[in-house]
């Protein structure tokens, strides 16, 4: 039995070791940096020395929390170069270092002061929120919010400066970037008033408990607010509608915008400059750290905006994107990386601030003209861009990306983002529910991650050169290939088998006389201890099982797709609905000239395919019902005599279904 337990052990390792390993983030190539003394500034900064593994100094981490209780993390990692040596530890005595290294701490620790005095001053214009302990705004946006319509204000410097970046973007984008949907954002409730701290009490507020939420997602706004507050001239951004002016020295900004009225009501335009105030404070440490002479350095607010010199050893830095459709793994999974230096950084996802109701999925970038959360499809967006470009620019570019959606994401392909030499990676769900990156980066430019054969490549360059949407891309089919685990299993199973036989045979020395088989009674073949071992096996096992195929679907229906299988088992599709974007698509060209109709009843989406057969008209009628529970079922039919795809199938509700009507040649899958 010894042989069976070492068996046993080594084969947890192995699986303990797999486990651990492939659970581990992607990093940078080279050596890792180690934290080691640190300095804690009075001003609630930290700064930190940075090691690697052989004891030797690399340079300085700033890190500080800062945008009020949203608690964003601003870092910026400073390295030795040829202009700058950090071969010290921080927080030693300055009398223990030599005056080249005490006067570069001085500086350095000066340097993080500006670095943290700036993103305060940021902080200060372009925080949404109110101090209500002190009863006083804690910022000029919330003065402008809290203003009438007419009312000038005066502002400072860097809300000057992110309005008119707001406004160069607002214009570039045709509207798509707007930060006068503030209003919209508070009515989805996306808004830091009731995102972070549960603040309710305007007149369109939802409340509920925390299960409600959890349950069913934050109760959709009434519709009277919506069109109130999506109104063109509500959410009018242009110079005519807030009027920027300086003079003196000052700044100021004039709200030109006419509340909107709801039963009475009337509710000022608000604006938020949350969508560029990182990128803004990134910009700004970026300069700060230039103009020191620093060439070496990372910078990273809120981990959507970064710029980026060179890394430690003067190379590239190696850049992860995040698989956003695995998001609720507790760590981060890889999709790609690409090489990158000499760069801003910006990243917007539709991944992380979301709920879902009614079995619709909403996020939190929202879409003016619909008055809407943005569901286009774009799941996370990055964009590389040159240092010329400033990461305020890309932040407002990601955002309004997100909101165009696929089709004008090509169009800036082939526009903008080639005359301003930026790369783009976009990770893209069809509806019907295929996983695609959309890129003008070339395939050999990138690096293949750990899910990356779950995408399809989906943009390619037609006669001319120019890129175009591949209509034809598919994803992969998400299959894993088991066989070395099924033999691993096999052999667990074969070697548990063998124990059992080897024991009885050997140890039991089992004969046909009498006094053997009372030999063989009291050396019973099954003792305590081998019996734990076989259960540890058959545990072994199951666990195997559930860490391996236990999660291979998902657990909510999220796409239900309608075929025409007269011609081939594949079958021809005819209708595709997407549960989370609550879109569909139908095929109008199919070769059996079936039509579709829709019909919305509250909850229930009511599809009717219907098409002539043998000269008769027959029919489907198909119904999702788009509660809490999402579910999909044959509510009548014009078939066959008894409508067995009504009566022999019931409602499905999770992904791998099928519902078939035979005689008419239908089927309904969800997946």
């Amino acid at each position: 039995m010894k042989s069976l337990y070492k068996l046993t052990v080594l084969i947890a390792l192995i699986i303990l070791l797999s486990f651990t390993f492939s659970s581990l983030p992607a990093y940078a190539d080279g050596v890792l940096p180690r934290s080691v003394n640190v300095y804690e500034s009075a001003r609630g900064y930290t700064l930190t020395s940075l090691k690697d593994d052989s004891g030797k100094y690399l340079g300085l981490r700033f890190y500080g929390l800062y945008f009020g209780s949203s608690n964003i993390a601003v870092l910026a990692e400073i390295f030795s170069s040829n202009n700058i040596t950090l071969d010290f530890a921080i927080n030693e005595q300055d009398e223990k270092l030599t005056p080249s290294q005490a006067d570069t701490k001085r500086r350095m620790i000066a340097l993080a002061d500006k670095i943290d005095e700036l993103i305060k001053e940021i902080d200060a214009a372009a925080n949404t929120q109110y101090d209500g302990q002190n009863k006083k705004p804690t910022s000029y946006v919330y003065r402008y919010n809290s203003a009438k319509y007419g009312e000038t204000i005066e502002v400072n410097e860097h809300m000057y400066n992110m309005l008119n970046i707001a406004r160069t973007m607002y214009d570039s984008t045709n509207g798509a970037f707007n930060p006068a949907v503030y209003r919209l954002v508070d009515l989805w409730g996306f808004s830091s008033r009731i995102y972070s701290n549960g603040n309710f009490g305007l007149p369109y507020d939802r409340v509920i408990t925390g299960e409600q939420f959890v349950n069913n997602g934050y109760p959709l706004p009434d519709q009277k607010y919506v069109d109130a507050f999506s109104a063109s001239a509500y959410t009018d951004f242009s110079n005519d509608a807030v009027t920027l002016s300086a003079a003196n020295g000052k700044y100021f900004v004039t709200k030109n915008v006419s509340p909107a009225k709801v039963d009475g009501e009337e509710y000022e335009q608000w604006i938020d400059l949350g969508g560029i105030a990182k990128g803004y404070a990134v910009d700004g440490v970026k300069t700060m750290l230039t103009n020191s002479g620093i060439d070496r350095y990372y910078v990273d607010a809120g981990t959507s905006s970064q710029a980026m010199g060179r890394d430690f050893t003067g190379d590239y830095f190696n850049l992860g994107i995040t698989d956003p459709f695995e998001s609720g793994q507790i760590f981060r999974v890889p999709l790609l990386s690409v090489k990158v230096a000499d760069c801003t950084v910006s990243t917007s996802g539709q991944n992380i601030r979301k709920y879902t109701h009614n079995g619709v999925e909403y996020a939190h970038i929202i879409d003016g003209n619909l008055g809407r959360p943005a569901q286009t499809g774009v799941k996370a967006l990055s964009i590389v861009a040159p240092q010329s470009y400033p990461a305020s620019y890309g932040d407002c570019l990601t955002t309004a990306l997100t909101v165009m959606g696929r089709d004008r994401i090509v169009e800036f392909m082939n526009g903008y983002l080639k005359d301003k030499g930026i790369k783009i990676v976009v990770c893209y769900q069809t509806v019907d529910g295929q996983q695609q990156v959309l890129s003008n980066y070339s395939i050999d430019e990138i690096t293949e991650g750990d899910t990356y054969d779950n995408f399809a490549w989906a943009i390619k360059t037609n006669d001319n050169g120019e890129f175009v949407y591949d209509f034809d891309a598919k994803a992969p089919v998400n299959s894993k290939d088991f066989t070395w685990l099924l033999i691993t299993l096999g052999v667990i199973v074969i070697l548990a088998v063998a124990a059992v036989i080897v024991t009885y045979f050997v140890k039991g020395k089992v004969n046909k006389t009498a006094s053997n088989v009372l030999n063989a009674k009291k050396d019973k073949p099954f003792k305590i201890g081998d019996v734990g071992v076989y259960i540890a096996v058959v545990m072994l096992i199951i666990v195997l099982f559930m860490a391996f195929f236990g999660k291979q679907d998902a657990t909510d229906l999220q796409v239900i797709k309608v075929v025409d299988f007269s011609k081939s088992s594949e079958g021809e599709l005819l209708f595709v609905y997407n549960v989370t974007r609550n879109e569909w698509i139908i095929y109008d060209d199919n070769s059996n000239g079936w039509t579709v109709e829709i019909t919305e009843d509250g909850n229930l989406l009511n599809v009717k395919f219907t098409r002539e057969i043998d000269g008769e008209r027959h029919y489907n009628l198909m119904q999702v019902t788009r509660g809490a529970a999402v579910s999909v079922k044959m509510a009548d039919s014009l078939c066959g005599r008894n409508k067995e795809c009504v009566r022999n199938f019931g409602a499905i509700d999770k992904p791998n279904g099928t519902i078939v009507c035979s005689p008419n040649r239908l089927k309904v899958i969800s997946e």
